[in-house]
């Protein structure tokens, strides 16, 4: 047998993200013309499938593809993506990491945009360079990203301008790139760590033969310190071509100005010379049996069994998407009843699932990975291999199909409903720009929700138990001889062997077929008499209602049209952590927080909750956050299942579960991640930092191992019951729903509760905070991570978030800040890759608040960043704020609040407290005009009060060698 083992960690320091990644009515479809536009220019042109009628797509004389689409949510902000069809897969040995070098250079100088003013003029146009002005680079694509805050001509022009400008007239001037090699070399060690190197490793396991692992987009470091200008050009006239490049609009624009647009930009765009050659991709060298490994002290335990065949190719057609979705069918149930096993306390692993393990034109696969802690990995991969052989033996009941389908249908017939108000661009939720881009990288037929429903509903018509289960066995092919990868941070001596007589082990105990769940009915649908409204009140400009019941419930209402179909509900319940014991920290919270929201309800574990409402939107998300006034629980659902939405809601408040199974599975877990903790230098901050900052308030950050172990589930009990069954509850609901409707549910509800407390509960000291004095040296952390990464942190004491204005003020000069830091630290020192300013302004803690700039460096040149930085903020505050650079730090910010009133989040959060300490209110009233009326001299008095060397609290966090 030819095992791949990987005993130690590789020697090769890469420093990439993730391998994919670094970083209306439709107009009639235009005409293809030109001799070497291929017949199939787009997946559905070699389908079955019918493309989304909302998309139009053409070709341009010169090869350009293109998709428009229009969409008004949110109304007056568009979405501009540029593909190009190149990845770092394409370079040759001595481009390692040319496509992503390429991508940077883009900012660097073009034929009519001078190097350094590409940025500016996208913060002129109120465009925020890194939240709407990005690119990525993958092994197959370079994507450019511009997201549009308005729809003015002016702005288009740019947004335009711009994309052809990196598409065909960058300058690629040697010095700039000589002063880039170092911001990529930072990059690259920035992304570093044990994580990623494991994420590697297992992908060189799993395509072993293909050479996928050679050419990771992040490059090596040869070739980033001595590619020559000419290896540029080369690779940007090789593929950097009409012929390369999808371009996509979304927004709130008329079709058929955004194709003038593109035929007006990228029209006349011919190449300089002949196209480069694409590499083939390379089929994996599949070897039944295979073992791998991986080991370092800082991974986490996994195990992985896989069945692996070569991949199949072929157009997507509605045959092809059918026997994907019944191959999904069969391990979504098995994923269930991993997960179910949990749940209940019967599993050796902490988690598991299964999932299609495919890479496109290289190898296709299924695979089950279970996490466990160190010493239980045989057990773990025992149970993951009985469940896949039960599966494949005794097949599935007719009940879990039956949840699986409900729930499939539900998800469909959800997106059914939001189909028109889904988000030109977000960065958590589906977007259209996105999904037309990932699409055709895909070459799947981008089809509209309606068509995905239809086509599910043709799927499953006639389908039976035999489908799913010969489905499942034809995915599963070959398991009898699984690819085995162990990730861990064990030392083991013969792990071939080892693996080898744990599977055989495996092997040996039998299985036998499923039992017949029954869906229980929930317990919670009757809490008493409906409450009665005290008071009702109006607020006109935020548009919003807010209604008290006698029972001191408040519930705070607004009705909008930004998201077909949903409601958002945020229930706040007592005090949070402010109502902590004294005396306990990070382990009592996070035990609590897992309780809380692993436990389930009264009777119902979690696992009983998902099948309950299987096929309904309902689900409900308890929250115990940090530095948080109160117990949220989230929930998002629509008209016809917000009945059991809030009944579920109201389960929480009224009959928490605290079960010993989660509690021990919690330590179980917290036992396996503990000796990670300190992997990454981000990792030690999260540690440290927060304490340090706080002056030493025990309640932030976290200590040793003991102290998650030492608290216990009666202690949990003791603060939260009081909390969840007799503290104040705010609800806020936002969305597509009348208020009487919402009314109604919430008074039988939330209403019918016993009586709540009125107002917060006092804890005298609890939010008391103090920054700490400047220490005479830098505080100096160690991280047991990648030996060439270190983070500098450098905290300024700022004014707390209790002024709405001050608060925006601080928004704008954290832009400047991370402008000017960016300026010195990226573009002047080469020294990081990516400075970033944070700020903590919560009205919560009076008379604490801070400022910090993050940056990523070399463990060599750490202090010597600690003094650019603490000079940079020095320097503003002494020379204050000029009128160009708070030009560009407040336009993003004032085009953003437009777009931002019409995003349910945002209302969710200005109105969660609207009966309360109306903060969220003071906010939204404030904003606007503080933006508007904001000068430098306002930014320029407050920089002064803030960066001042002598209050400053810097740390380093370096390598423990």
């Amino acid at each position: 047998m030819n095992s791949q083992l990987k005993k130690h960690v590789s020697t090769l320091a890469i420093a990439a993200a993730a391998f994919a990644t670094f970083s209306t009515p439709a107009v009639a479809r235009p005409q293809t013309s030109g001799a070497e536009v291929s017949a199939t220019a787009f997946p559905q042109d070699a389908s079955d499938l019918e493309a989304d009628p909302r998309v139009t797509y053409g070709v341009l004389d010169n090869g350009l593809r293109y998709a428009i689409m229009r969409n008004q949510t949110p109304k007056g902000v568009a979405a501009l993506r540029m593909r190009i069809d190149t990845g770092s897969w394409n370079e040759t040995d001595a481009q390692r990491g040319i496509a992503h070098f390429l991508e940077h250079m883009a900012f660097n100088g073009s034929i009519n945009v001078p190097e350094g003013e590409m940025v500016k003029r996208l913060e002129r146009h109120g465009l925020a360079f890194g939240a709407d002005t990005n690119a990525s680079t993958g092994f197959d694509q370079t994507v450019y990203k511009l997201n549009l805050p308005t729809v003015s001509e002016e702005v288009i022009d740019e947004a335009f301008f711009l994309m052809r400008e990196t598409a065909s007239n960058l300058l690629l001037d040697a010095e700039a790139i000589d002063r880039e090699r170092g911001v990529i070399a930072s990059e690259k060690s920035a992304r570093d760590s044990v994580a990623f190197r494991s994420a590697v490793d297992n992908l060189a396991f799993f395509t072993q033969g293909s050479g996928r692992i050679d050419r990771l987009p992040i490059g090596v470091d040869e070739t980033i310190a001595s590619m020559p200008r000419d290896e540029f050009v080369r690779f940007y006239q090789d593929y950097y071509r009409p012929e390369n490049t999808f371009i996509v609009f979304v927004g709130d624009v008329d079709p058929k100005k955004a194709l003038d647009k593109i035929e007006s930009y990228f029209g006349d765009w011919q190449p300089a010379s002949p196209a480069g050659i694409k590499r083939p991709l390379v089929p994996a060298a599949i070897e039944p049996g295979t073992i791998g490994y991986y080991q370092d002290p800082e991974v986490l335990t996994y195990v992985t069994l896989a069945a692996l065949y070569p991949y199949e190719q072929g157009p997507d057609t509605l045959a092809r998407r059918k026997a994907k979705f019944l191959r999904n069918l069969g391990n979504s149930i098995v994923t269930r009843r991993l997960s179910r096993m949990v749940d209940e306390g019967r599993a050796p692993f902490l988690s598991g699932s299964l999932a299609n393990y495919s890479q496109r034109d290289i190898v296709d696969g299924a695979a089950v990975r279970v996490r466990s802690e160190e010493g239980k990995w045989q057990e773990s991969l025992a149970a993951a291999d009985v469940e896949v052989r039960r599966a494949l033996q005794f097949g599935f009941t007719q009940a879990e199909l039956d949840e699986e389908i409900a729930r499939t249908r539900r998800t469909l017939e959800t997106a059914v409903e939001r189909a028109n108000t889904r988000k030109t661009y977000a960065s958590r939720e589906y977007n259209y720009a996105k999904a037309l881009v990932d699409a055709f990288d895909s070459e799947r037929v981008f089809t509209s929700p309606q068509a995905n429903l239809a086509a599910f509903e043709q799927h499953i018509d006639g389908l039976t138990i035999d489908d799913v289960e010969a489905a499942f066995q034809k995915a599963w092919r070959g398991y009898e001889k699984p690819a085995i990868y162990l990730s861990t941070a064990l030392e083991l001596e013969d792990v071939e062997t080892q693996v080898a007589e744990a599977l055989a082990e495996a092997r040996t105990l039998p299985v036998t077929a499923p039992i017949e769940r029954a869906v229980q009915d929930f317990a919670f649908t009757d809490f008493g008499e409906p409450g009665a409204i005290v008071q009702d009140t109006y607020v006109e400009d935020a548009d919003a209602h807010l209604v008290k019941f006698a029972n001191n419930v408040r519930l705070n209402f607004k009705q909008t049209d930004f998201d077909a179909g949903t409601i958002y509900v945020q229930a706040k319940i007592g005090d949070g952590f402010f109502s902590m014991p004294p005396g306990n920290d990070e382990g009592l919270r996070r035990l609590a927080a897992n309780l809380l929201s692993r436990s389930g309800v009264g009777p119902h574990t979690s696992d009983d909750l998902r099948s309950i409402f299987a096929g309904r939107r309902v689900a409900a998300r308890p929250m115990l956050r940090i530095g948080e006034d109160a117990i949220q629980i989230l929930g998002a659902t629509d008209a016809k299942d917000l009945g059991d939405q809030m009944n579920l809601m109201a389960a929480y408040a009224s009959a928490p579960s605290y079960r010993e199974t989660i509690a021990s599975q919690y330590r179980d877990q917290i036992r396996a991640w503990y000796p990670t903790h300190d992997a990454t230098p981000i990792s030690v901050v999260n540690k440290e930092v927060p304490r340090l900052i706080r002056s030493g308030d025990e309640r932030y950050g976290f200590g040793d191992l003991e102290s998650f172990m030492t608290p216990t589930l009666d202690e949990v009990r003791q603060w939260l019951d009081p909390q969840l069954k007799s503290g104040l509850i705010e609800i806020t609901v936002v969305g597509d729903v009348d208020k009487q409707t919402v009314v109604d549910q919430v008074a039988r509800t939330f209403g019918a509760l016993p009586l709540r407390a009125d107002r917060p509960g006092l804890y005298p000291g609890s939010r008391d905070l103090v920054f700490p004095q400047r220490p005479a040296e830098p505080v100096v952390l160690h991280h047991a991570g990648v030996a060439d990464q270190a983070l500098a942190r450098i905290y300024w004491p700022a004014p707390d978030g209790s002024d709405p204005v001050t608060v925006y003020r601080l928004q704008a000069l954290r832009s400047i800040l991370r402008n000017r830091l960016t300026d010195v630290l990226r573009e002047e020192l080469g020294s990081t890759y990516s400075p970033g300013v944070g700020l903590e302004a919560s009205d919560e803690s009076e008379d604490f608040g801070y400022v910090f700039a993050h940056v990523t460096t070399a463990p060599d040149a750490a202090f010597d960043v600690v003094e650019e930085t603490e000079k940079v903020g020095a320097k503003l505050a002494a020379e204050g704020v000029e009128q160009d650079e708070f030009q560009r730090a407040i336009q993003p910010l004032i085009e953003d609040v437009a777009s931002s009133l019409q995003n349910n989040g945002y209302w969710v959060n200005a109105l969660a407290d609207a009966q309360s300490d109306q903060m969220g209110l003071a906010r939204f009233r404030a904003r606007g005009k503080a933006y508007r009326t904001m000068t430098p001299e306002d930014l320029g008095a407050l920089a002064a009060r803030i960066f001042r060397v002598e209050a400053a609290y810097p740390i380093v966090v370096l390598p423990e060698q």
